[in-house]
């Protein structure tokens, strides 16, 4: 069982790079694209396994903490408020299948040391393939898309999570390749981001890690990297694979006399969010109503598909209760994740350390990424929902398993 969905995890993880390709705009293929089938697949199987008596007592362990269950929930409420069914429930669908089904999969497959070790791997792997197919793509032939998920703020959340959690794993290897891997990594996903998204979680996930890290050298090495990144775009402002970002962090429009779309968008939201506080939009249905609350606002029509404010979307969506319980999740994770860090550094549990930082790093670029764009993006939710299994496998395997 374990073997099984380790291969099935490893599927889920690095497929996740390849995003949809090659069948983009199928709405059947991304419901079954890898990472989805993945899970779909182990599902059944995890169902046949708790039918064992041994196995019931450990499934509490695979489950994700209460807040977890409870956002999933409120999102199934909420579906009873929508204006499109078919749409807020296949949201919810996609949604309950990677927070609680991906999750399961993860917590069962990292069983030891070994494949704690491995799935940092995965990821890092997952995350060189996205960072330098952009890089070849922009820079080398001119395209305009970012790696497989054509979108740069789809991209920009999912390097956001995964670079900081695999760059700092990687530089606090005690070998030289795995560091210079690392260094070229984040420096790399600095240079290949188009949003103001994707650069902010990389350098919050490893200013981070630059803290809670003790070895001088490490952190320099960590400095280091994020200066090689951004001082490579300054060289390269010219070049028109830059271009998108420069425009990204523009704060107001072309016409240099409006706000930028983006920031009216989220009062926008503020405004939805003030007369359906309790009930929301409904889970995925928020394009329904948000125009009709921009009020005096202008709307211009330039805000970018994917270029939204994850909290606020959330709240929007789900009411006030919806954002709670999200809050609640990074909150009782993050609790998890800097209480692993400060035992492994009073233990002087070098190994563990690592774990705990790599960890914290990539909830804190999750954090960040979410403010430009939502890590519940089906496609990209299973980098947030690794960062969530890691957290919490981290704590069990070393038997502090934290209770929030």
């Amino acid at each position: 069982m374990g073997a099984l969905a380790m291969v099935l995890a490893a599927v889920a993880i690095v497929s996740s790079a390849f995003h949809f390709w090659p069948l983009e705009n199928s709405r059947t293929w991304q419901m079954l694209c890898p990472s989805n089938l993945a899970v779909l697949i182990w599902l059944p199987i995890c169902g046949f396994w708790l039918l064992r008596k041994d196995a019931r007592q450990k499934a509490a362990g695979l489950l994700p903490h209460v807040s977890v269950l409870a956002y999933v929930a409120i999102n199934v409420l909420s579906v009873a408020f929508a204006p499109d069914f078919g749409r807020a429930a296949n949201f919810t669908i996609k949604l309950a299948l990677m927070l609680v089904g991906g999750y399961i999969l993860l917590t069962f497959a990292i069983s030891s040391e070994k494949t704690l070790k491995i799935s940092y791997i995965l990821a890092a792997a997952a995350a060189g393939i996205s960072v330098f197919y952009c890089l070849a793509a922009r820079f080398g032939f001119g395209s305009d898309s970012f790696a497989f998920h054509g979108s740069a703020y789809k991209y920009g959340t999912y390097i956001g999570i995964l670079v900081p959690m695999c760059g700092v794993y990687l530089l606090t290897d005690s070998r030289s390749w795995p560091k210079l891997l690392g260094g070229v990594l984040a420096a790399g996903a600095i240079l290949s981001s188009g949003s103001l998204g994707a650069v902010a979680a990389i350098v919050a996930g490893l200013a981070l890690s630059v803290v809670l890290l003790p070895r001088l050298p490490v952190r320099l090495s960590i400095i280091g990297s994020v200066v090689c990144g951004i001082g490579a775009l300054f060289l390269l402002s010219s070049n028109p694979a830059v271009a998108t970002l420069k425009n990204d962090i523009r704060l107001a429009e072309q016409d240099a006399s409006n706000l930028r779309q983006r920031y009216i968008e989220w009062q926008a939201e503020i405004n939805l969010l003030q007369e359906r506080t309790v009930t929301g939009t409904g889970a995925g249905c928020i394009n329904a109503y948000r125009s009709s609350f921009y009020y005096r606002l202008p709307k211009l029509n330039t805000l970018e598909a994917f270029d939204q404010n994850g909290y606020l979307a959330t709240a929007a969506e789900t009411g006030i209760l919806g954002l709670v319980c999200f809050c609640w999740v990074v909150f009782n994770y993050g609790k998890q994740a800097f209480a692993a860090v400060v035992t492994a550094r009073r233990k002087s549990d070098v190994t563990r350390h690592r774990f705990a930082a790599a960890n914290l790093a990539g909830l804190a670029g999750a954090v960040v990424a979410n403010l430009f764009s939502s890590v519940h993006y089906n496609g990209i939710l299973i980098a947030f929902v690794l960062v969530l299994a890691l957290i919490a496998r981290t704590q069990q395997l070393y038997g502090e398993q934290f209770d929030a």
